[in-house]
């Protein structure tokens, strides 16, 4: 197969994308006001509690307080109850979504963001969002920073307790997925500016007339971080770090089969949901009142050398995803893809040794097929980066109907 990778295609504004994507989008910096008056009242008050100790470490029978009870008193949805039997992808299994459950201790929450609100990782792991419906200057995307600066986060994403739990709700092995696309943080910050205060809703009626108002529309009008769209990993896991109690929207918000809207409830403080973000439309709304909405969103994918993943490039690439470091990115999905390959391949071949062994002789016409599935792997590791395929973002089918596919 010959692949035309130049000239090189046009990385455009006009096609929704970062133009300075290889220099990590500096016209995507956090601004300095933001810095300096939310952010930074936020780290406050968090090191303000006389028990918060900046180098603690993850304990997972005290910073996971998820029961296994939880999976019978959790409601949860299939994708065929979500009336979505047409997907853009193959399902991997028949879940659809979880209601929230209890997955972390207050403790673990404030560490998370403690870590992840550090001025350097903020300057160096965080920007605002490319394609965002109602953004503001308090809007943006962290992620990247927890392999090297985030040694709590990333020993708690990793931990085998929540593979487990992801894995239960799932119906089949799941893990945590590559640097990029684990511990990312989705933040919408109330203001502190009195201006910006007066233009929230501020009676009851108000507030209500406007979450009415975006729940009629399709999706496509209600202000999120990141417009509708699907995941380019197989599940998400998506934890509510804050979001006040008197908050009046910043749901998960879905879209079924029928393409009505459908909002997860507003999760408490620790609290988690799940979806299958490959196959199922959704967003991360704002709140419709001026408080704090910040989510950690964790992808997970297929387990095991026996299946190939299914994660694809679509909306978290570095053109598209201002707070996806180029060099990093890449690193990360290259040794991530190619171990997943390099597994399968090896369980593939073992598994051919055995079968002679045990007198089961070759089975030629599924020996092609898995070949035939390993070809279609390799090409989703290269042909949406840019210098490949660069089409318009948002992606057409994001708006294309479940029933047409």
């Amino acid at each position: 197969m010959t692949v035309a990778l130049y000239p090189y295609p046009k990385v455009s504004s006009e096609l929704g994308h970062v133009e300075t994507y290889k220099d990590f989008a500096p016209t995507h910096k956090i601004p300095t006001k933001t810095r300096e008056l939310e952010i930074k009242s936020l780290v406050e008050k968090i090191t303000s509690n006389p028990s918060f100790n900046p180098n603690l470490k993850f304990d997972a029978s005290k910073h996971i307080v998820f029961d296994p009870s939880y999976y019978k008193s959790t409601k949860t949805f299939t994708l065929d109850e979500l009336k979505i039997n047409k997907t853009h992808v193959p399902r991997v299994t028949d879940f659809g979504a979880a209601f929230p459950f209890p997955l972390l201790s207050s403790e673990a929450v404030d560490m998370v963001l403690y870590e992840a609100l550090q001025p350097e990782i903020i300057e160096d792991y965080a920007r605002l969002p490319n394609l965002a419906k109602g953004a503001t200057r308090l809007d943006f995307h962290i992620g990247g920073h927890a392999d090297d600066h985030a040694p709590f986060t990333d020993a708690l994403i990793k931990s085998p307790e929540i593979a487990e739990i992801v894995s239960n709700f799932f119906g089949t092995p799941m893990s945590v997925i590559y640097n990029s696309e684990r511990a990312h943080l989705n933040v919408s910050l109330a203001t502190k500016d009195e201006e910006e205060i007066a233009k929230y809703p501020s009676s009851k009626e108000e507030i209500m007339q406007a979450l009415n108002n975006q729940d009629a529309g399709d999706g496509d009008e209600i202000p999120s971080t990141l417009g509708l769209h699907y995941d380019s990993t197989t599940v998400a896991l998506v934890v509510m770090l804050d979001l006040p109690e008197e908050a009046v929207g910043g749901q998960t918000t879905i879209i079924t089969g029928d393409e009505k809207v459908v909002r997860v409830p507003e999760p408490k403080k620790g609290y988690a949901t799940m979806i299958q973000g490959r196959v199922l439309k959704h967003l991360a709304s704002k709140p419709v009142t001026n408080h704090n909405r910040i989510s950690f969103v964790n992808g997970f994918a297929v387990r095991g050398p026996e299946q190939l993943d299914n994660t694809a490039l679509t909306s978290t690439k570095p053109s598209v995803l201002p707070r996806a470091r180029y060099d990093l990115f890449y690193r990360d999905w290259v040794d991530y893809k190619f171990t997943h390959l390099e597994e399968h391949l090896k369980y593939i071949r073992e598994q051919v040794n055995k079968d002679f062994r045990d007198g089961k002789g070759f089975d030629q016409e599924g020996f092609v097929k898995k070949c035939l599935n390993i070809e279609e792997y390799f090409k989703k590791c290269y042909d949406e980066m840019e210098c490949v395929n660069n089409p318009p973002y948002p992606s057409p089918h994001f708006k294309t109907k479940y029933q047409d596919y």
